[in-house]
């Protein structure tokens, strides 16, 4: 059985950077790898199960982490706003901020 193509690839996991897709088929990986770097690469991640991971096999998950979309939890997006109750200003330091 022969390595994966560039078709294969996009067919697995969408048409992503040309890059990536050539690495990944430049592994020389079969198509079962490449769906079980996927899955592994999708998945939460058990420790255990990527350190006893071959060579290769590391090499794709690598590869695929980087290119599929964020699979955690989002950032968030600017300031964060305030939450609870606001602190009150010395009354010193508000007659300070009128006069600036």
């Amino acid at each position: 059985m022969g390595g994966v193509t560039e078709v294969d690839v996009a067919a697995a996991i969408g048409r992503i950077d040309e890059i990536i897709i050539r690495e990944i088929v430049r592994t020389g990986a079969s198509r079962p790898e490449l769906r079980r770097a996927l899955a592994l690469a999708k998945g939460p991640g058990d420790l255990d199960a990527d350190a006893a991971l071959p060579p290769r096999m590391q090499r794709l998950v690598d590869l695929l982490a980087v290119a599929l979309p964020e699979q955690g939890p989002k950032l968030p997006q600017g300031p964060k706003p305030l939450q609870g109750p606001q602190r009150r200003r010395h009354a010193a330091i508000k007659g300070i901020e009128r006069a600036a």
